[in-house]
């Protein structure tokens, strides 16, 4: 075992490449490497690995290797008889229509993909959710036999009548389209809202980390942005949630479809982040978020206040 053994190496890696910049974590760290032995020598070798990393990084793309000559003429033959005229009997391409064959071939598996990953996150919580949903129902038709027959748990995850304006609709948050247009100020006034329910959460209560399968798989509500159709598909949106807390750990408490800065963005809320230091990190992404497994189009990320 080594001397820097006991040293968070993925804690002190996000604090040389930046990740913790601004963020309570990064003066706990700053602490440790300060106060701590094995922290401190951890440090320096990930600072001078990452220095000689650079360095070598550099070097190899400071100067492009020589062409040998005999494969130099060959490449040059063989570009030749590339451009030479087709013969007289060769079909003929309609460029525009393989274009949009190639197209369609990107976005099906751009769909498989999307569905595929869905599938993974919603499938390891999928029997704890039925589970919790029959024993929920149970307690509910006990409790409350004359309930509305309007007042469903999809109503509730979905958020009232697909507005997403009013939380008060859902506890503990959900699915919304407030279609507001945020700024960096005043993203946290959303973390705020979500926050005033969290403590009655019945869509969070025993949930383990990750996506909560009312969250990721709650219809969309109807008034979202055009930009943002993708991510309207609970399979698109589950994909992207899975992106983001397996890059950042913790549960997705509220998913806005809204705008940033302009232009429209996912704006999600997620508690219980490795880099929240306790406190809700608030992420905002594109329309491509998911594509792929990764979360690809973030726009933004910030703390709660």
């Amino acid at each position: 075992m080594t001397a820097f053994s006991e040293a968070d190496l993925d804690r002190l890696a996000d604090f040389v490449g930046g990740a913790l910049d601004g963020t309570p974590e990064a003066d706990d760290v700053r602490r440790l490497v300060s106060t701590e032995t094995s922290w401190a020598e951890a440090y320096a070798m990930l600072v001078t690995a990452d220095a000689a990393m650079r360095d070598e990084l550099h070097a190899l793309g400071a100067e492009a290797p020589a062409v040998p000559l005999d494969v130099q003429q060959r490449l040059d033959a063989a570009l030749a008889s590339a451009v030479t005229a087709p013969p007289a009997d060769a079909p003929v391409v309609d460029l525009a229509r393989a274009r949009e064959a190639r197209k369609r071939r990107r976005m099906r598996w751009a769909v498989g993909l999307t569905a595929a990953a869905a599938a993974l996150v919603c499938g390891a919580v999928g029997v704890q959710a039925l589970r919790s949903d029959v024993m929920s129902d149970t307690k509910s038709d006990s409790a409350a036999p004359a309930a509305a027959p309007n007042d469903t748990r999809e109503t509730r995850a979905a958020g009232g009548s697909g507005s997403g304006a009013d939380l008060s609709a859902q506890p503990g948050g959900g699915v919304i389209s407030s279609g507001r247009d945020y700024g960096r100020g005043t993203l946290g006034q959303l973390a705020g809202q979500a926050g005033q329910k969290s403590t009655n959460s019945q869509n969070l209560q025993g949930e383990a980390a990750g996506t909560p399968p009312m969250v990721a798989q709650a219809p969309a509500p109807t008034n979202v942005p055009s930009p943002l159709t993708r991510l309207s598909q609970p399979a698109a949106r589950a994909a992207c949630l899975a992106a983001i807390t397996g890059e950042y750990g913790g549960q997705v408490s509220l998913v806005d479809y809204a705008a940033f800065e302009g232009q429209a963005a996912l704006v999600v809320i997620v508690d219980g982040t490795r880099v929240g230091a306790g406190k809700r990190l608030i992420v905002v992404v594109g329309p491509d978020c998911g594509i792929g497994g990764a979360i690809a189009d973030e726009r933004y990320r910030t703390i709660a206040p």
